[in-house]
């Protein structure tokens, strides 16, 4: 994975495996650690001990299609080599929470890529859950919730059309976050 936008992508395929009907994406950047949290909560079916043990290993894989599952392992690694850290919740029935800690000063720290396109993508492509997406910079926030885009008339972004829009307004408001934080891109 080159970018986070990739991580967050494939750790929500593995939410919408797991059955869920609500995934919360956050992104959380904090000035004074110099931290980036980068975390994805669902009410899927959640895992059992042994297994969320195992999810480290490349070598494991719940999934029938093929033998090694990569996302997790992938994560782990671009969090550590940033000076980061993971942590995974999980209990059977109650859903799972993945939490990647990295250093924002530490070069190794991965840009952010298109969350954007990203999350539009995951839009589309899972109309039927309700995904709510919140990226906060110390104080500043923006968050993004299916359920106001609905309330707003925008149900399917595929069938009308509304997808380059709401793209652009995510990334609008990603890169007004940044501006205000006097950065020049939107990257770690």
């Amino acid at each position: 994975m080159v970018d986070l936008a990739m991580h967050m992508m494939d750790i929500v395929q593995n939410s919408i495996r797991a059955n869920a009907t609500k995934i919360d994406i956050g992104f959380l950047e904090n000035k004074q650690d110099a931290t980036l949290t980068f975390s994805v909560k669902d009410n899927g079916s959640g895992m059992a001990p042994e297994t969320v043990a195992k999810l480290e290993n490349p070598f494991f894989t719940t999934r029938t299609t093929r033998r090694v599952g990569l996302g997790v392992p992938f994560l782990k690694m671009s969090s550590r080599q940033a000076g980061g850290s993971l942590k995974i919740q999980s209990e059977p029935g109650a859903g799972t929470t993945i939490e990647a800690v990295y250093k924002t000063d530490n070069p190794d720290c991965l840009p952010l890529g298109d969350l954007g396109g990203y999350l539009v993508l995951l839009l589309i492509a899972n109309p039927g859950i309700h995904f709510s997406f919140r990226y906060k910079i110390d104080e500043s926030e923006f968050s993004l919730d299916t359920k106001e885009l609905e309330e707003q008339g925008i149900t399917e972004l595929s069938k009308n059309e509304m997808a380059p829009a709401v793209k652009e307004y995510i990334n609008e408001n990603l890169k007004e976050l940044y501006a205000n934080r006097n950065r020049e891109s939107y990257l770690c």
